[in-house]
């Protein structure tokens, strides 16, 4: 009901207005009305912390950990600035929530395609100004058994490429909200997002991704 109710107006409104930006700008108040209507339904408090160790004028790209579909929601809550969440394709299908995905300037991506992927991801940070920021799950996938997977590389290349410092972001108690692999049902509880303080990317080459991906790792963890 909640998505019926609140998202086709946002989804048109973004359909004509050109621009990452402003569409980046557009989501803000609706990815938090969203997630705080459907929080307060559910009985979930999510607690941010570190938050003011971001520059709110600047753009980041976050990297968060990912255990449970409820992480997007307490990040939305948490973050200051406009964001651009990275979405697997999949996601662009289910009806009325994927059309606002696509129309408010989401970052969709194939995960078979890695090319695809980081293409996507590169063009949509070039096409950004201002403080509008990208947020990444750098795992790729939820974490069925709560252990940090893998990070992927992709986001740190382009968080390079672009000079953009980044931001790791731990979710925690977001498997006890919604636990991965079940019916999708949240139960009451607390979720905190804490953000560290953010890592400068200024002068590093793709010889630096290895030890970034390790300090984001060890903070994530």
């Amino acid at each position: 009901m909640v998505t019926v109710i609140l998202l086709p107006p946002f989804i048109f409104l973004g359909f004509f207005r050109k621009g990452l930006t402003r569409k980046g700008r557009l989501l803000l108040p609706l990815a938090k009305t969203y997630s705080k209507v459907l929080y307060t339904v559910f009985r979930v408090r999510v607690i941010p912390s570190g938050f003011e160790q971001i520059d709110p004028q600047r753009p980041y790209v976050f990297m968060a950990n990912h255990t449970s579909i409820a992480d997007p929601l307490a990040i939305a809550i948490a973050i200051p600035q406009p964001f651009h969440c990275v979405f697997k394709k999949e996601l662009a299908r289910i009806p009325v929530f994927g059309w606002a995905l696509l129309s408010l300037g989401q970052i969709m991506v194939d995960r078979e395609n890695t090319e695809q992927a980081r293409a996507s991801i590169g063009g949509s940070i070039s096409g950004l100004s201002g403080n509008n920021c990208i947020v990444i799950f750098p795992e790729g996938r939820v974490s069925h058994d709560g252990s940090l997977l893998p990070l992927k590389k992709g986001g740190f290349h382009l968080a390079i490429q672009a000079g953009l410092p980044i931001v790791p972001v731990r979710v925690a108690g977001a498997r006890q909200v919604c636990p991965p692999g079940g019916s999708g049902h949240f139960h009451d509880g607390v979720i905190s997002v804490q953000a560290f303080s953010p890592l400068d990317v200024c002068g590093k080459t793709e010889a630096d991704i290895p030890d970034l991906m390790e300090k984001v790792r060890r903070r994530l963890a």
